[in-house]
């Protein structure tokens, strides 16, 4: 390390002073005659195998020696800190500013004789000090372990770069892959630099916040998806002959470029045991012509549904969620435009029960169980097989031929009458169970079952057990309400249960 420093030369100035008074006055008694500096002060030393080597100088105009020294030991700072060569700037965290602060007040500790603890390897190997007319000069030469030294080298580098590696490397990964046309990879690695921005605490924050959420969302933009395949219909309880399929692609059309690997978000329907439909979603991914296929799961039930598949992000947006109130609105614009990247399928369900000819034979009745005037049961029974395309009548039964026989006497009875008609029945009665008013509205609840059966075989099909109840302005109007809705609750049974 071989240089010759400012402070060599005004050193050399001052010695011609010094020199230049000593010869041409006496002595005035106030110290001996100048000793010339040693070598190191006009050629600091280079390094050798064990160590580093720094000089410093510092001058007090009023002769005091700790001034001067403190103003050498900055020096040799300075010195040491251009060698490791970490400087702050707008990129620099708080967290780099602070271990950078820390490291230089423990040197500062160190080449004072008051060891932190924590630096090793650095020490002032020499002294020299020199009075002249303008005041005290001293120098000082400090070594510092090669080892210690480049291990602080490589630790300040590491925290200096690592927050702001954490946001510049997935961006500039992002921008990699959006160059080979793989937008959706890219959008999330803009996603992580976004979310490591405003994580950080880097001073420009904000501004790479933004920069890395438009540009997920330019990505996301250019992304399209096709359906490939539509109006599938399969009968209850029987797979899909085909999967339900879509293209992600670097445009708007079938024919542009797939994207591959990217998740797609799918949501489709199944229907309880109660009747009420829930909501089922699947995560597939496409493959490597960009296509994500679902093979929907066997319906649980009759009629026409749809199929929504979407891009998705969700589990990097989670790591959004946190963001500042001021930074929000990027993030609900960024998911309404991936909400914008779906596709809807239409689908249908059919009963095969319904190419079945069927008969009924349902009765209302009254709490004691007699029979009524109303046939509301079977005419909201019958109106909703009807809908659902079943091949359904009304069968001409005697009420008494159905309530109080036992089911093998039913169906008995209906094969003997009605055996060569048709090929299924339903039979079953419904009757007042509750009873009450709350001022001027009545309130009727009503129960029942109807079993379905194959008349030729004898076989049990289904067995439905329901209860309803209904209000109005009179007992008659609640009633008929009660029994009506009550055999369309049959109805939407026997259509998703019966195949």
């Amino acid at each position: 390390m071989k240089r010759v420093s400012d402070i060599a030369i005004l050193f050399i100035g001052a010695l011609l002073l010094l020199y230049t008074s000593c010869a041409s006055g006496p002595d005035t008694g106030k110290g001996p005659a100048a000793e010339p500096p040693p070598e190191w002060v006009l050629n600091p030393p280079e390094s050798d195998d064990q160590y580093m080597y720094f000089t410093g100088s510092g001058t007090s105009s009023a002769g005091s020696l700790a001034e001067a020294e403190q103003a050498a030991r900055g020096a040799v700072l300075d010195e040491i800190m251009r060698y490791l060569g970490v400087r702050i700037t707008s990129e620099t965290t708080a967290t780099a500013r602070a271990s950078l602060d820390d490291f230089q007040a423990d040197m500062v500790q160190q080449l004072t004789s008051r060891s932190s603890g924590r630096v090793t390897g650095l020490e002032i190997a020499e002294r020299w000090q020199v009075e002249q007319a303008g005041g005290l000069t001293l120098y000082l030469l400090a070594r510092y372990n090669k080892t210690d030294l480049m291990k602080e080298k490589r630790r300040l580098e590491e925290v200096f770069q690592e927050k702001i590696e954490a946001v510049s490397g997935p961006e500039r990964e992002a921008q990699e892959l959006e160059s080979r046309g793989q937008l959706y990879q890219a959008a999330i690695r803009y996603l992580d630099a976004a979310s490591a921005a405003f994580k950080s605490d880097l001073e420009n924050a904000e501004i790479k916040f933004e920069r890395n959420i438009n540009q997920a969302s330019e990505a996301i933009r250019r992304i399209g998806l096709v359906k490939l395949n539509d109006n599938l219909s399969t009968y209850l309880g029987q797979e899909f002959e085909e999967p339900f399929r879509a293209k992600v692609v670097n445009g708007s059309t079938a024919d542009d470029p797939g994207v591959e690997g990217v998740a797609v978000r799918v949501v489709y329907k199944e229907m309880r045991q109660s009747g009420r439909a829930a909501v089922r979603t699947a995560l597939v991914k496409t493959d490597a012509e960009g296509v994500a296929s679902f093979q929907s799961p066997a319906p649980n039930f009759v009629g026409k549904e749809k199929i929504t598949m979407s891009l998705d992000v969700s589990d990097t947006l989670e790591s959004l969620l946190d963001v500042p109130d001021e930074l929000y609105s990027q993030v609900e614009g960024f998911e309404q435009l991936v909400l914008s990247k779906k596709v809807t399928f239409s689908l249908e369900s059919l009963s095969m029960a319904s190419r079945i000819s069927t008969g009924v034979a349902v009765f209302d009745l009254d709490a004691s169980g007699n029979p009524i005037a109303l046939t509301e049961t079977s005419a909201g029974l019958l109106e909703k097989l009807g809908q659902a395309g079943f091949q359904v009548n009304s069968l001409p039964v005697a009420v008494t031929n159905v309530a109080g026989r036992s089911s093998a006497q039913v169906l008995q009875f209906l094969n003997n009458n009605f055996g060569a008609q048709v090929e299924r029945a339903i039979f079953g009665t419904a009757k007042i169970s509750d009873h009450s008013q709350d001022k001027d509205t009545v309130i009727i609840q009503v129960t029942g079952t109807v079993t379905v059966v194959e008349l030729s075989s004898g076989k049990t099909l289904l067995t439905v057990n329901k209860s309803k109840r209904a209000q109005g302005t009179n007992a008659s109007a609640a009633l008929s309400t009660a029994f009506k809705k009550l055999g369309e609750d049959f109805g939407k049974a026997i259509i998703n249960q019966l195949q």
